[in-house]
């Protein structure tokens, strides 16, 4: 966290919100908490947000800004948004309490929609390019295919982090510990996969999800 005595900023209140709801949630969230976890009252944070939502917009800027989308990559447009989706679940793994937020929320800062500017332009990149391509491209098949994308990267990350983007909730037994609770008889396909279950892995099941979705698309 930054020192104490350092000038507030935007910065600052973005990255202390941040942090204040990696460790409470949304559900413990304040603005109260969050002035005073930066020392000051809750009335001088709206001197750099104007509200509580635009702060939350401003969080959600931070995790696009600060990392998933590298600035340059030498590569195809399917390759730049290969990149892009391992960032951002990268990203979105690191700070689970915030799932609810960017799935429920667009982008609306200038500092956000200039990566989805970019975001945008690539997909329409790799849809003309692609081996499967739709006649005439047009603008809105570009945002189609891109709500697509980041769907399946929340999604799955959100699925994978479980109760970890929820404060207090606790986690129950997984899938395969309630199946073998079950008569085999009843339940056959499940009780036949349980020996396949132990290669799980979840990078994997990712990988396999968006190839599966970029053969689709582009």
């Amino acid at each position: 966290m930054p020192k104490t005595g350092e000038p507030l900023t935007r910065q600052r209140v973005l990255e202390a919100a941040l942090h204040l709801i990696d460790r409470e949630g949304l559900e413990g969230f304040s603005m109260r908490k969050l002035g005073a976890m930066l020392g000051v009252e809750a009335m001088a944070l709206y001197n750099h947000v104007e509200n509580k939502r635009a702060l939350f917009d401003g969080v959600i800027e931070l995790l696009i800004t600060e990392g998933p989308y590298p600035k340059q990559i030498d590569g195809t447009p399917r390759e730049e948004l290969w990149a892009f989706a391992h960032a951002f679940r990268d990203v979105l793994r690191a700070h689970p309490r915030v799932l609810p937020l960017v799935a429920t929320s667009p982008l609306r800062t200038k500092a956000s929609l200039v990566i989805l500017d970019r975001l945008l332009a690539t997909v329409h990149r790799a849809l003309i390019t692609g081996s499967r391509q739709y006649l005439p491209i047009t603008g809105v098949q570009a945002i189609y295919a891109l709500q697509c994308l980041v769907g399946f990267i929340v999604g799955h990350t959100w699925i994978e982090t479980g109760p970890s983007a929820v404060a207090d909730l606790e986690r129950g037994p997984n899938g395969p510990t309630v199946w073998q609770q079950f008569p085999a008889e009843h339940y056959p396909t499940l009780h036949a996969l349980l020996p396949d279950i132990e290669q799980w892995n979840p990078d994997h099941e990712f990988d396999f999800g968006l190839q599966a979705l970029f053969q689709s698309l582009f």
